[in-house]
């Protein structure tokens, strides 16, 4: 099994990509003077009066937050051995077997990838907001780019949090299928003598 959730991978490069193309398309065609600073209610609170200064910094942030999101769940995030990722019961799941550990980081995986979508719907929410600001101030294009911004800043918040929760259960019911629940009850590894006697196994399988 891959460890690489493919399509959340596959889907934000493609998406990434258009976001560049997009921003290259929408900052050739800002007017002289555009919005740079909003209030909660999406109205302008300060305008950029000449140059793309402002709209090349957008880019150019968004664009290094997702790659650095991009690179780590290729990179950091498919190694089922890596103590960098911080999960529940952290000692006790690296004693579980290495393919019971995989489905975990799986999970881990998908949801750095989905966070990363996310990511990129904030930013070109907020290159759409900026844009149609600038053109039509107070119109509905400008309006629905908000809500998709308040939408997309809504997923980030909450979709880790109930991710979180459903991964600490999915550890949890592994670790009593191997034996290791309570983690502070465990003094045993898979090297000990006897480390599966008892534990009831269900198997390797998620």
């Amino acid at each position: 099994m891959s460890i690489l959730h493919i399509p959340t991978w596959r889907l934000n490069s493609a998406l990434f990509l258009l976001f560049l193309a997009l921003a290259i398309y929408l900052g050739l065609s800002l007017p002289d003077r555009y919005p740079v600073h909003f209030d909660l209610a999406g109205e302008p609170t300060r305008w950029e009066e000449r140059g793309i200064g402002m709209w090349v910094l957008l880019v150019a942030i968004g664009s290094f937050s997702f790659g650095q999101m991009h690179l780590f769940q290729r990179v950091l995030l498919t190694d089922p051995d890596s103590r960098l990722l911080n999960v529940p019961y952290k000692e006790a799941f690296f004693r579980l077997p290495r393919e019971r550990r995989i489905p975990v980081f799986r999970r881990m995986n998908r949801m750095l990838g989905l966070l990363n979508t996310s990511l990129l719907v904030i930013f070109t929410a907020l290159l759409l907001v900026t844009w149609w600001s600038a053109h039509q101030p107070g119109g509905w294009p400008a309006r629905v780019s908000l809500w998709s911004l308040w939408l997309a800043l809504a997923f980030a918040l909450v979709f880790p949090l109930t991710e979180a929760w459903g991964a600490s259960r999915m550890i949890r019911r592994k670790l009593e299928e191997e034996g290791l629940w309570p983690p502070d009850a465990t003094i045993s590894t898979p090297d000990d003598p006897g480390f599966r006697s008892g534990a009831g196994q269900k198997g390797a399988a998620d």
